[in-house]
Order: structure tokens, then C-alpha cells, then sequence
């Protein structure tokens, strides 16, 4: 009788461990989610790592949805999946088939999602609004026909609005366009300058220049037939750093015929090879969970090389820092370039708590004078910068 008392005791001990476990296993269990799916790729290690990416985007088509709002879904999604390795907690081959241009492969991997939905809440915050502006100069143009330089525009722009990315609709860049250059000096060609002024009126983040459109031929069959394919040079700038991440060359298929029809092969060469220009942005986002979200902070008329040392000092110093800091000395401000992992509002609220601590900051009474985007312009309080006046009047105007 004793004996099966203490055995039934031990059995009641028993339970809750086994109800921990049971719980434990399941909650570990809801965190992972197994994917299946494809990647390409030039060799087999390219066909894995593109598949990964497949993975965890498919994982965070799930984990994303519920971290933001839907203007920047597929901005978030895409991003994410550029860091495959923080969140593949294992993965096996499935499938693998060597293709005419390279491979094939099939994973089946366990996404982690705590990690994505902690850094799909983080990039969230610190993205905003954000919006691409799809445009070219026309005075940087040489040779380029308007109406193909449209169409490309209107292929980019629809490629966009099937992935669901925000954009500037076409029919008002086309208005702000022409009021841009109307404001521009015309002997001021520089591309950047028009690039962030566009950028600003419309309120893009993201700038996609089409920079050229060129048709090429070549003979085949020994000479008994041409073939053709178009290309596209596309750079990417991140409006509110004045950063350029990049030149991406989109190219079309080869096709039997003349590249007498420009259209079709613009067509073709955004359905083909839109992803490498993406890439530069998604890359560029998604960076920004390790590294912190990229800020310009501007500075007129306050500041001694000393007076910089110590702003740097304390930033560097701060939770918030990302752990990348330049400063540059310009003619008419002084540029601080970091990373932080705030929203705007906050680091420019901390830059003024550090501002105030500085003696040659306080005694000019430093404050806020525009915030756009990620780009942040600091002066000495009732100074008049007649360039930030003109981008206020820009910004209530558009």
C-alpha cells in the first residue's frame, strides 16, 4: 500500500514536468515554420542561396503581415530575405537539376520566426514612408527618344505596382518634372542636384534613374540572320542620403529580327532582369537590421571642428548608434553622415539632448528645421537657410 502511495506521488510529480514539456515543445515548435522551395542560380551554391532567400520570404509573407501595415509589405518581405542566414535554422536538398544556364535546386528549410518578426517589426519603425520615384533627365540624355524613355518608365512603374511597392504615379513627376526644370538653372546639368530636387517635391525615399536605352544586333547562322536584345541602364539612389547604391543593367533575351522596336525589348528586359535592380535596394534595407537605418544629419551655420568631436563623441556613446559615422565639412553645412535605429523624430530629439550638452551648440540654441525622410537639417534657432525654405515651400506645395 505504501509503495503505490509514493508511486502514485511521484506520478503527480510527474505531470507538470511532462505539461511543461509538452507546452515547451509546442511553443518552440509555432516558432519555426518548414518551407519549401526553389532557387536558380549560375552554380549549386547561387541555386541554395537564392532558394533560401525563397524560403524566408515565403516564411515572412506570413510573420511580416502581422508586424506592419500594408503600404510596406513587400518591402519589408523582400528585404528580409536578403539575410536567409540569420534565419535558416537548418535546410536539406530536395531536388537539384543542372539547367542549360546553370542550376536548380529545392530546399526544405525550418525558418525561424522569432528572429523575423523581431526585425520585421524593427525595419518597420525605421522605414516609414517610403516611396520610389521612377524618373530619367531628359538634359543627360543624348540620342534617347522621349517616348521610349516613357515606356520605360510606365514598365518599371507597373512592375512595381504588381509587387505592390509604393510609387509616384507618372502624371504627377510628369508635372513636377517640368516645374523642376523650370527652377533649375540651364546651364546646371548636374544629374544629382535635379535627381534630389524631383526626390523632394514628390516625397520619394528611393530614386530609379533609367540612365540609358541601347538596341544591339549580331549576326548568326553564319551571317543568313541577325538577332537582337535591349539594355537598360538603371542607377539607384537613396534620396535621402544622396547615396547612390548602384548601376543595374537590365538586358532582354536574344530574339531572332531587328532591334527596330525598342518597346518590346524594354518589355522583355524589366520582366527579365527587374529582380537585379531590387536587389540593390532590398540589399541596401535589409542591411539596415544589423547596421542601423542610414541618417544625413545637416548642420548650418554652428559648429567648431571641436564642437563636432564632441556631437561624435556622444553618439557614439548613445544605445541608439548603429556603429557607422562620417562627418564632412561642405560649402555651406556640415554633413554628419551615421546610422541609427530610431524613427526620425527620436534621433532628432537626441541630437539636440547631445546638442545641449555642447557649449558652442547650446549658446546658438540649436533646433530642427526640416525633417525629410531620413534627412535631418539642424540650425541655430530664428536662422533662415534659403535653401531649406525653398524645400519647405516644395514639400507644403506638393
Amino acid at each position: 500500500m505504501k509503495s503505490g502511495m509514493q508511486s502514485n506521488f511521484s506520478m503527480l510529480k510527474l505531470v507538470p514536468l511532462v505539461l511543461y514539456l509538452l507546452v515547451f515543445s509546442s511553443s518552440s515548435f509555432a516558432q519555426v515554420k518548414v518551407v519549401d522551395a526553389k532557387g536558380l542560380g549560375i552554380n549549386r551554391e547561387d541555386a541554395i542561396q537564392d532558394a533560401l532567400r525563397n524560403a524566408v520570404g515565403q516564411a515572412a509573407g506570413v510573420s511580416v503581415a502581422s508586424q506592419t501595415v500594408v503600404e510596406n509589405f513587400m518591402v519589408l518581405k523582400d528585404a528580409i530575405a536578403t539575410n536567409s542566414k540569420g534565419y535558416v535554422a537548418e535546410y536539406d536538398i530536395v531536388d537539384e537539376t543542372k539547367i542549360t544556364d546553370g542550376y536548380e535546386v529545392t530546399v526544405r528549410a525550418s525558418v525561424s520566426l522569432s528572429p523575423l518578426e523581431a526585425d520585421a517589426g524593427l525595419l518597420a519603425r525605421q522605414i516609414g514612408g517610403l516611396r520610389f520615384l521612377v524618373m530619367y533627365d531628359k538634359r543627360n540624355s543624348p540620342g534617347q527618344k522621349t517616348e521610349e524613355l516613357d515606356f520605360a518608365v510606365d514598365a518599371v512603374n507597373n512592375y512595381l505596382a504588381s509587387k505592390q511597392y509604393r510609387y509616384i504615379e507618372k502624371s504627377r513627376f510628369d508635372r513636377l518634372r517640368e516645374e523642376a526644370f523650370l527652377m533649375m538653372k540651364e546651364t546646371d546639368t548636374a544629374e544629382m542636384t535635379f535627381v534630389q530636387k524631383l526626390g523632394i517635391m514628390s516625397g520619394a525615399q528611393f530614386i530609379i534613374l533609367i540612365d540609358k536605352i541601347q538596341a544591339e544586333e549580331r549576326s548568326e547562322n553564319f551571317d543568313t540572320r541577325k538577332s537582337s536584345r535591349v539594355r537598360m541602364q538603371i542607377k539607384a539612389f537613396d534620396n535621402c542620403t544622396a547615396e547612390g547604391l548602384g548601376t543595374a543593367v537590365l538586358e532582354s533575351e536574344w530574339v531572332p529580327g531587328s532591334a527596330s522596336d525598342l518597346t518590346t525589348g524594354i518589355t522583355r528586359a524589366v520582366h527579365k532582369d527587374i529582380g537585379k535592380l531590387m536587389s540593390l535596394f532590398n540589399s541596401y534595407i535589409g542591411s539596415w537590421i544589423n547596421n542601423g537605418t542610414p541618417y544625413e544629419l545637416r548642420f548650418y551655420q554652428v559648429g567648431t571642428f571641436r564642437d563636432f568631436r564632441d556631437l561624435r563623441n556622444s553618439i557614439k556613446e548613445s544605445p541608439d548608434f548603429g556603429g557607422q559615422i562620417e562627418i564632412t565639412g561642405l560649402n555651406n553645412f556640415t554633413r554628419l553622415n551615421a546610422t541609427f535605429r530610431s524613427v526620425p523624430d527620436d534621433v532628432a530629439f537626441n541630437i539636440l539632448d547631445y546638442a545641449d550638452a555642447i557649449p558652442g551648440f547650446k549658446e546658438k540654441t540649436l533646433d530642427v528645421l526640416l525633417i525629410y525622410g531620413r534627412q535631418i537639417s539642424f540650425a541655430p534657432r530664428n536662422v533662415v537657410v534659403p535653401e531649406i525654405e525653398e524645400n519647405k515651400k516644395l514639400i507644403d506645395k506638393n
